[in-house]
């Protein structure tokens, strides 16, 4: 409550965070994919969202980036963790998306690595994709102390992706990860482009 004054963080993403974890008492299954990104934004975007408020952001324009990032930071957890939450009871894969790739939840409870999850992998994985590189621009519309920090949090967890694909999309017998010697690797990168980023943008900036 002190945070969230202090910063002036809506009070209605701390309801919708917790409402969006609540629904995992209930809801085990998600018909679409328009019904996981709710999901999505409920238990990540609102994150951040009231992260945005603390670190201090352009204007309203930055939104939309932060709900993207959020849905797509989601999405990665989703993606690696399909064997994990299987085994808890639970899919976080759209059923229609399955069907459409002649997949079902036999498939997966066996595990199955065939051409078509590869084909289902892929197409989940390009989606997320684009969803990172849709957002990464909203970085530039933080502050400058921010930037580094939201932009590694994209990136190394963008970088699961590539693990899956290098583990030919076998998420059931092996979790996906990056090294940390990996994660050290990146960082350079990551800090000058989101240095890079934000100097295009500076002159915009306010800290709330």
């Amino acid at each position: 409550v002190d945070t969230r004054t202090r910063h002036r963080i809506p009070r209605q993403y701390a309801e919708q965070l917790l409402d969006g974890i609540a629904t995992d008492l209930t809801k085990t299954r998600y018909d679409s994919f328009d019904d996981l990104a709710h999901y999505c934004y409920a238990v990540a975007s609102t994150v951040g969202l009231m992260v945005m408020h603390i670190v201090g952001y352009a204007g309203k324009e930055a939104i939309p980036y932060a709900v993207k990032l959020g849905v797509a930071l989601q999405m990665t957890n989703i993606l690696r963790d399909v064997g994990e939450d299987w085994r808890n009871g639970r899919l976080y894969l759209p059923q229609d998306e399955l069907a459409d790739f002649g997949l079902n939840e036999g498939d997966i409870a066996q595990g199955i690595v065939d051409n078509r999850w590869r084909d289902f992998m892929r197409f989940q994985i390009d989606r997320n994709r684009r969803l990172y590189q849709e957002s990464l621009p909203g970085i530039a519309l933080l502050h400058k102390q921010g930037r580094f920090a939201i932009a590694a949090a994209a990136e190394l967890y963008a970088g699961i992706l590539a693990a899956i694909e290098q583990a030919d999309y076998d998420i059931f017998s092996q979790r996906a990860y990056i090294g940390g010697w990996a994660k050290l690797r990146m960082l350079p990168g990551i800090w000058w482009r989101s240095r890079a980023q934000g100097a295009r943008q500076a002159s915009h900036l306010v800290v709330k």
